[in-house]
Formats: structure tokens, C-alpha cells, sequence
């Protein structure tokens, strides 16, 4: 090693010269750090509100609506039954509601139709409440034709509280169906203010 060099080795380490270091000097020590401290205001900014809004609970409210459509995918309920050959005395389907507040509805109304056009049928309609109250009501003529029918929540004399409609479910008995194979279709299951 030469003298020269022996000197900016020391220059180096004690003067602390070095080239990286002096071009910085007296500037931004660090041009990107700008763009860390706005991230770190972005993110709370952003991160706060979202999680307010995930974290509180959501209430499905229906106060203001004049309906309330159930959906049922994109086709209607079909409940197809045969009572001749089996020891089942019922078929039906049933419709969680997740304890839906329908207390400022009157009606709940659907359509039906049954495939066959003969005989007579009756459908139970069901409701319960998550306090498990329980009431039905039997819509009876039932045609191969879609009809409107409206059903007072009144005549679900069983159920006092409203605020908390659990489930809802459609039943063919076989006590209640001349033709002991059928199918009943049901579709724009809603809860109304309204008849029509």
C-alpha cells in the first residue's frame, strides 16, 4: 500500500469522506422518505372508517319499504310430492329468515300454481318466530294457473311478536291432496303493507 492510499484509507474512516455520504450532505438525507410517512397517515385513514363499518352490527331494517321480497334463487320454489308408494305423509320446503323484522308489514303475500289440473289441494303456510311461536294458514284451490294469494299476518293468530320471523315453510299433506302426485310451484314470496 502506498502512502496516498494509507491516507484516504484514513481519511475514510476517521474523516468520514466518503463519497456516498457527501453527495448527501446538506440535502434529503432520504428522498423516499416522504412517501413512507404519507402511507403511514393514508392507511389509519382508510383503515379506521372500513373497519367501523365491518365491525358494527348490521340491522336489516324494513321500517320505510312498502315491500319486502323473499328471494328463492332465480326460479320458484317447486315442492313435488308423491304419497302413493312411500310412508311420507308430508313434503314441503322450508325458508330461513334470520330473524327478519316484517312487525310493520301486513300481508305476506305469493303465487302459486300446481302442475296438475284436477283435484282438490290445499298448501299449509308456516310461520315461526325465534321465540318459537308457531301458526299456519292452509291456502286451499290451488290451480295449474299462477294465482295471487294475500294472507294476513293476522290470521297467523299464534305469533304475537313480529320483529323476529325466523322461518317460513310450505307443506302439502297427503290428508290434504286428492291426487296423491303433484307439484306446487311458488314464486314472489313478499311481506306488504298492502293487499295489492
Amino acid at each position: 500500500m502506498e502512502k496516498s492510499e494509507v491516507y484516504d484509507y484514513l481519511a475514510k474512516i476517521y474523516l468520514d469522506k466518503q463519497p456516498a455520504v457527501a453527495a448527501t450532505k446538506g440535502g434529503n438525507h432520504n428522498p423516499g422518505l416522504w412517501k413512507k410517512y404519507l402511507l403511514i397517515l393514508i392507511i389509519p385513514a382508510i383503515a379506521i372508517p372500513a373497519l367501523y363499518l365491518l365491525a358494527r352490527p348490521l340491522k336489516f331494517s324494513l321500517t320505510k319499504t312498502r315491500s319486502a321480497y323473499i328471494a328463492t334463487a332465480n326460479e320458484p320454489i317447486k315442492i313435488k310430492f308423491n304419497f302413493t308408494d312411500s310412508q311420507i305423509k308430508k313434503q314441503g320446503e322450508e325458508i330461513a329468515l334470520s330473524d327478519l323484522d316484517v312487525s310493520n308489514f301486513k300481508y305476506l303475500q305469493l303465487r302459486l300454481r300446481r302442475q296438475k289440473k284436477y283435484g282438490a289441494l290445499s298448501l299449509r303456510v308456516e310461520a315461526e318466530n325465534s321465540l318459537k311461536e308457531n301458526a299456519s294458514y292452509y291456502l286451499t284451490g290451488l290451480s295449474n294457473n299462477w294465482q295471487d294469494y294475500n294472507i294476513a299476518l293476522g290470521e297467523f293468530k299464534e305469533i304475537t311478536r313480529w320483529d323476529t320471523l325466523s322461518r317460513v315453510s310450505f307443506i302439502v299433506e297427503e290428508w290434504n291432496a286428492e291426487n296423491k302426485e303433484d307439484c306446487v310451484y311458488i314464486d314472489e314470496i313478499r311481506f306488504t303493507q298492502g293487499e295489492g
